[in-house]
């Protein structure tokens, strides 16, 4: 075969070979999730019979909630990715493709900017200590 045939054939083979292997990546991980997560509920189902069966009490049921980032960093996460999306759309794609694609990111930035302006100014509120209002009746004037 020659050269010039393979070419063209490797291009096509490349964006074929990334969409199947994300998508492969992404059907392992679901099935890996519903695995794990059948596992904990039929231990958590084991663990209550057995202690049925011994004549325990038995605690109220409750499904184990996913540990969640605190909503004050999530928003400085939110805002650095926007903010990093944004930068290389704009200065990335405007080298690439011309000056009218690479404004389009700008509003990436500006979602970002907004999401770090906001983590900066609940992480001041949070910092100043609330004063105590004096107790109804009192003679203290505010």
């Amino acid at each position: 075969m020659s050269h010039e045939i393979l070419v063209p054939a490797l291009t096509m083979l490349v964006p074929i070979v990334s969409v199947a292997m994300s998508l492969g990546a992404l059907i392992i991980w679901i099935v890996v999730w519903y695995r794990r997560r059948v596992h904990e509920i039929d231990c958590r189902h084991k663990e209550r019979m057995a202690a049925i069966e011994k004549g325990l009490e038995l605690p109220p049921e409750s499904l184990p909630q996913p540990e969640q980032m605190p909503p004050r960093s999530r928003y400085l996460l939110r805002g650095l990715i926007w903010l990093g999306v944004g930068l290389a759309l704009t200065f990335g794609v405007h080298e690439r493709f011309g000056t009218q694609t690479g404004s389009f990111g700008w509003i990436a930035v500006a979602v970002g900017a907004a999401y770090l302006i906001f983590y900066f100014v609940e992480g001041r509120k949070a910092a100043v200590p609330k004063r105590e209002a004096p107790a109804s009746g009192s003679d203290q004037t505010p």
